[in-house]
């Protein structure tokens, strides 16, 4: 037995790409990688 966890689902990610959300969130980052959104000035 190599592993503890047997489940075979043990490797998936539980939660959505940060950078994924970020995006879907605020669109693309900018030159520097930030997420910055639309200006609400």
């Amino acid at each position: 037995m190599d592993e503890v966890d047997v489940n075979p689902g043990v490797h998936r990610p539980t939660e959505p790409d940060e950078e994924q959300v970020l995006g879907e969130l605020y669109g693309e980052p900018d030159a520097y990688g930030v997420f910055r959104g639309e200006d609400t000035r």
